[in-house]
């Protein structure tokens, strides 16, 4: 395993990581070969004030001279800058999947006008928030938040989308001199791709490879990611790079536990979660139980038109499901439907479910528990027993739904202070990423061995960990790219 590398080139490229080399956002690399340079992915840095103030700041990357840009998929943390590229220069075409372009503008306009929100709420301090409160922890001030930034609005998106060309999978196009570009699937999300970068041509011709964010090996819903018959260098993402899912554990069972329980019981059941990935995964989990009977009658209501599009895309796109329910398109069928569910398009709708008293499933944004709807969700039922909050996923530590999962006992909602009676549940195994098995296998299914592993989109002890494992069990050559060194490959 090395840090970065300064060895001969034998293709004739260089990589350059701006973003996502030892963390789990801002995916942001770009590709020079002696008569082009691509840039993959142009994602938003997430987590502390700290972490989105380094949004505004453009990467040192010549836009002007950019011949294109490539995105993996709609996930903010991979796309969420790209509408600040026009401004900054870039005038060259978008490349990303079919799919993936049918839910980018969306993404981005909703991005430009949360933006927007957030920066009249905090000038004029009407910014809403929430804290958990842990067993002898006072409750305290609002936070002092940090002057929202505006990195684009509506019109560059616009002028983004303009740009952009939707691409099929496994279709082969040029995008720079000598260098062509084939999506494969990534099994992630709608959309989601491996993008390879074919670079010279005849003999000399090589391969790079980049995962983007891949699914686990065995979805119910997504078709599992494309093994690749091999590339002269992949670029892997290592979000889960340490972590091993349980194989004993099932999901499905603990989520009719929950049903079960809410449908006799008549409770609200709060399952907060993310637009592109999580809630379509929980509507199909859904759909399954009320096959089985155990919905009972209990409302589902999804109060996310991001995710509602999400749903939608996948019948437009089935070559993203798995093929048991992409049959079932084909042939007219809609298995992410059940008579029980509801989507919700406006916030008046949003509104009118927070007085429901005959129990129900409410799907809301945002994963995090840290803005969207799913606050308000809480506000309105976090004192009542007979209220079930349903977490998964991984949660950044000190936030709103860790301390939740960890026993917090109040909560303040923009300065109301309101004790915790609801109920706490977390249901593993509902990650759309692949953990370290899965991206084990996916890199031991390659017919020709990668001459090089670059391990990227991870903590340091996620990457490393996968290092050990790929060196050790592979015999991969593996290097942990750090952030603005240039890499010869």
């Amino acid at each position: 395993m090395s840090i970065g590398t300064t060895s001969h080139s034998p293709v004739g490229a260089t990589l350059e990581f701006h973003g996502a080399a030892g963390e789990v956002t801002g995916s942001c690399t770009l590709v020079r070969t002696e008569k082009a340079r691509i840039l993959v992915d142009f994602g938003m840095f997430q987590g502390s004030p700290a972490d989105e103030a380094r949004n505004a700041i453009a990467p040192e990357i010549d836009f002007a001279l950019l011949d294109a840009i490539v995105i993996t998929h709609a996930h903010i943390d991979h796309c969420g800058r790209l509408a600040m590229a026009t401004t900054l220069g870039f005038r060259g075409k978008i490349y990303c999947t079919t799919a993936t372009h049918d839910l980018l503008g969306r993404v981005l306009r909703s991005s430009a006008r949360l933006q927007r929100a957030r920066f009249y709420e905090r000038s004029n301090g009407t910014a809403p928030w929430a804290r958990a409160l842990m067993p002898g922890e006072e409750p305290g001030p609002a936070p002092e938040f940090a002057p929202a930034q505006r990195l684009f609005d509506v019109p560059e998106v616009r002028d983004t989308m303009d740009r952009v060309e939707g691409v099929p999978l496994d279709r082969e196009v040029k995008i720079a001199p000598l260098v062509s570009l084939i999506f494969r699937n990534a099994g992630h999300i709608p959309g989601a791709a491996s993008a390879e970068l074919c670079i010279g041509s005849g003999a000399a011709r090589k391969t790079i490879l980049f995962s983007g964010d891949l699914g686990p090996e065995r979805s119910a819903l997504l078709s599992p990611p494309h093994k690749p018959k091999g590339a002269d260098v992949v670029i892997v993402e290592s979000t889960n790079g340490e972590r091993r899912r349980d194989a004993g554990a099932d999901p499905e069972e603990t989520l009719a536990q929950i049903v079960t329980r809410a449908a006799e019981r008549k409770e609200k059941v709060i399952m907060p979660c993310f637009a592109l990935g999580r809630a379509q995964l929980l509507v199909h989990r859904l759909a399954r139980l009320h096959a089985r009977g155990l919905l009972r009658g209990l409302n589902v209501y999804v109060d996310s038109p991001m995710a509602v599009q999400g749903i939608e895309s996948l019948y437009r796109n089935p070559e993203y499901l798995a093929p048991e329910l992409r049959e079932s398109v084909k042939a007219g069928g809609a298995p992410l439907w059940f008579p029980e569910l509801h989507y919700v398009l406006s916030k008046r709708e949003s509104m009118a479910i927070d007085r429901m008293v005959h129990g129900g499933i409410i799907l809301a944004g945002s994963g995090f528990m840290d803005a969207g709807p799913v606050l308000r969700h809480l506000e309105e039922s976090i004192d009542r027993d007979d209220c079930t909050v349903m977490l998964s996923g991984y949660q950044p530590e000190g936030g709103f739904a860790w301390k939740l999962q960890r026993g917090a006992n109040r909560a303040q909602f923009n300065g109301k202070t309101m004790n915790v009676r609801a109920h706490t549940v977390r249901v593993e195994g509902l990650s759309g990423h692949a953990d370290q098995d899965d991206l084990m296998k996916w890199l031991g299914s390659f017919e020709n061995k990668p001459g090089r592993v670059l391990i990227n989109h991870g903590s340091d002890s996620a990457r490393a960990a996968l290092a050990d494992r790929l060196t050790k069990e592979l015999g991969l050559e593996c290097t942990l790219p750090m952030r603005e060194v240039a890499i010869p490959i």
